[in-house]
This record gives C-alpha cells, structure tokens and sequence, in this order.
C-alpha cells in the first residue's frame, strides 16, 4: 500500500468538489458583476462560509468510515490497505486535504474582503 497512492486520490476527490463550489462562487459573483463591491462582499461571505464547512470535515474525516468514503472507491482492491491501516491512512489524509483546501478558500475569502474596499459601492 503506497500512502503517496491514497494522498494523490484523497486531493483528486476534494479538489474537485471544491472546484465545482469555487465555479459555482465565481458564477454567483459574475453574477453581482453590476454591483463589484457587493459580488466581492458576496464571494468573501461564500468562501469563507465554504472554508468552515471544509473545516468541519476535516475535524470529521478520522471517524468517517473509511469504506464510505471516494478515496476507498477509487482505490482498485489490490491496492486497498489492510482494514486496521486503512481508517488511519485514509482519515488522516483526508482531514490534512480538507484544511488545506479550507485554507485555499480563506484566502479567497480575506481577499475577495479586502477587495470589496478597492472597488466603487
């Protein structure tokens, strides 16, 4: 069992479920593209919110069973760690994949923030 293995699959599966929320947060603001202070304001808000949320799992990922999460999925049955291992890998590298994502979205959030001061209200 190769951990590098489950990482690459753990940051495939929460990468792109924080694309599609990043695109749906990018459409929402073009969205507000009339209003630049408020779509800022507005993605500031969704980001962060996003990042708390990303937060909470990742404070839920080492007791999430681990044959119901993507990463097992994905992972062909030769390659599956033994059962014992298996919550501990699988756990711990989604929870450090989830506050890193959660870290990404923060950052969009605290600049979005600081944005919505440059543009006109």
């Amino acid at each position: 069992m190769d951990p590098a293995r489950v990482r690459e699959l753990a940051l495939l599966s929460v990468s792109r479920g924080c694309g599609f929320v990043g695109l749906a947060i990018i459409c929402f603001m073009i969205g507000l593209a009339g209003y630049p202070q408020v779509a800022m304001q507005t993605g500031a808000v969704l980001m962060m919110g996003t990042a708390a949320f990303l937060v909470l799992k990742a404070d839920i990922a080492p007791r999430k069973p681990y044959k119901r999460t993507e990463v097992w999925v994905l992972l062909p049955p030769t390659e599956r760690p033994r059962a014992e291992f298996a919550q501990q890998l699988i756990g711990g590298t989604l929870q450090e994949v989830y506050r890193r994502f959660a870290r990404y979205f923060g950052i969009g959030g605290t600049l979005c923030f600081l944005g919505s001061f440059v543009l006109p209200g």
